[in-house]
């Protein structure tokens, strides 16, 4: 298919991507977005003279990233330089030893026999990067930035698929002796919302990549990324809504025909990519007569990723901690409670200081912090009220204050009905699908109704922004039948 108008719903990396690779194949592009702002999870927030990440928070496997970059026919290191994160994370536990992890060569024990142990953690560490550090090049440079095949996977990583049998607890039990040094490595995919014992061993290789290549901030903050991508589409030719809603997809005859604008506005088109989610597209886009029944079915059997409750502050104060990330953990069996509320008060939690690397995110002296609340996930989104958002912040923001010192000038708190709402995130699901989510789950790139494609959260077997940039990269090549 080659279309000549291809509109675009959504104007987050994934849309962006796709409007850029579409715009240099000759096509007409117009991207549509709900909200004033462009890049989506990708994107920050100034308030007070403070800048908030709105989703994500730090590049992770930079080297993804080059490659997504380079598919856009842009030049990542000369567009878009990047800060490496000195100390990524730190993690306390209640012995009162310290973990810390830097790159490879600075790994760190704090506590009792610190020399010794920290000694047989490098030691480990070296034997576990050389397992998996040829796993995460083969994942980095040949399957992750073409869409996910099966035989594509076997043919290029077959002599290392016994290493991806079971979880990511049971790798971490037979490499490393040390259960303090189990549970630090483990708080790395804390982020994903799983239980270590459902966590895919496959996650292991953001760690390796942690250790290796580093986690990053490009310079000006994360909405450098979107700002960049938006400018790019711009000087091609491409036009972006901001401010302009869709309500519906027209479909005839099981074929995309256009969009209707939340304002009574008809755009008419040969093909739509809409980033906004599978779900999304089929239970509010697409009118349900026009939705295959195994669509719908897949709508409803979608396993959606956690909801958490954003926390976000800024002091008048500096803060100094050890690591960008800081995690009060306990052991590795036991932080699957860290994923629900803690009855009695909240005794383990993580942070992150954006001002660390990056001291102007903040007015002079000041500091940003970061963190991510356990909620109920059975509660429904209408009880999130403000009043309800507020409460659990303050238990959790009273818990920080015990370990650090907070001259709060001003906050930013995000519930899963805001990021349902604000964020158009189904269900407030932060990364859409589950990270366990099996590939038969995802969605396709091109979809059964003809001249409708699909990018962004759903359609990718993994989250972040370069597969998010990527996701745009495969619904483009997708609907130009590559």
């Amino acid at each position: 298919m080659n279309p000549k108008h291809v509109a675009i719903i959504g104007g987050g990396v994934s849309g962006l991507a796709a409007g850029i690779h579409l715009a240099r194949q000759g096509a007409r592009v117009s991207l549509f977005e709900a909200n004033e702002a462009l890049g989506g999870c990708c994107s920050t927030t100034e308030m007070d003279g403070y800048t908030f990440n709105n989703g994500a928070m730090f590049i992770a496997v930079p080297r993804l990233l080059d490659h997504a970059f380079a598919r856009l026919g842009l030049d990542r290191a000369a567009q878009l330089p990047l800060r490496r994160i000195a100390v990524p994370q730190a993690s306390q536990l209640p012995s009162g030893a310290l973990i810390t992890l830097g790159d490879r060569r600075h790994i760190r024990i704090d506590g009792k026999d610190s020399a010794a142990r920290t000694a047989t953690l490098q030691a480990e560490l070296e034997r576990c990067m050389d397992k998996w550090l040829p796993l995460l090049d083969i994942f980095t440079d040949q399957l992750l930035p073409q869409p996910l095949s099966l035989p594509r996977v076997i043919a290029k990583a077959w002599r290392h698929l016994p290493k991806l049998r079971g979880s990511l607890a049971d790798e971490l039990k037979r490499s490393f002796s040390d259960p303090e040094a189990r549970a630090a490595l483990a708080a790395v995919t804390l982020y994903a919302g799983l239980p270590i014992e459902r966590t895919p061993v496959s996650l292991i290789v953001g760690l390796i990549s942690l250790l290796e290549d580093g986690l990053h901030l490009p310079e000006g903050g994360m909405g450098s990324i979107g700002a960049l991508l938006a400018a790019t589409l711009r000087q091609l030719g491409g036009q972006i809504h901001t401010g302009a809603k869709v309500a519906k997809i027209a479909i005839k005859d099981k074929r995309a025909q256009g969009l209707l604008l939340a304002g009574g506005e008809q755009i008419a088109c040969d093909a739509v990519i809409s980033t906004v989610g599978g779900m999304n597209t089929f239970s509010h886009l697409a009118d349900s007569d026009q939705v295959p029944r195994a669509m719908r079915r897949r709508v409803q059997g979608a396993p959606l990723s956690h909801r958490t409750l954003s926390i976000q502050l800024g002091l008048a104060n500096r803060l100094q901690p050890a690591a960008h990330s800081v995690n009060h953990i306990p052991l590795m069996e036991e932080q699957k409670r860290m994923l629900a509320p803690q009855a009695g008060g909240i005794k383990w939690f993580s942070y992150t200081v954006p001002t660390l690397p990056m001291p102007e995110l903040a007015p002079p002296g000041g500091s940003i912090v970061e963190m991510f609340a356990a909620v109920d996930e059975n509660l429904p989104l209408e009880a999130w009220t403000e009043q309800a958002k507020t409460a659990a912040a303050d238990a959790a923001i009273a818990a920080l204050a015990q370990q650090q010192p907070l001259e709060i000038v001003t906050r930013r708190i995000t519930s899963p009905k805001n990021y349902a709402e604000r964020m158009h995130l189904f269900g407030g699901a932060v990364y859409g699908l589950s990270p366990a989510a099996r590939p038969d789950q995802q969605f396709p790139h091109k979809t059964p109704i003809d001249g409708l494609y699909l990018a962004g959260q759903t359609t990718y077997p993994g989250f972040g922004v370069a597969t998010a940039m990527f996701s745009g990269v495969f619904a483009a090549e997708a609907l130009n039948g590559r």
